[in-house]
């Protein structure tokens, strides 16, 4: 939820998802937050060496997931 350390960006996003779901009107209703991480995902040091159990438990569930999102959208631009 934020930048480690930076605990006023880390209260502003806080306080951003809370109004998000405070405001949401039905399940699985997405909303963009007006932040952005200040570097590539792929150029972070902070992330673990290793994936989570969680990720690593449900990573073909993922990748599934990502293909069929894949595929629909193939689908709605022909």
């Amino acid at each position: 939820m934020g930048q480690v350390g930076d605990r006023e960006g880390q209260r502003k996003v806080l306080l951003k998802t809370l109004e998000a779901l405070e405001k949401a009107k039905k399940p699985g209703e997405v909303w963009h937050l007006p932040f952005t991480w200040p570097e590539e995902a792929k150029k972070t040091d902070w992330q673990p060496p290793e994936m989570s159990p969680l990720i690593k438990f449900y990573l073909e569930d993922i990748k599934r997931a990502r293909k069929e999102q894949e595929e629909q959208a193939a689908k709605t631009k022909s």
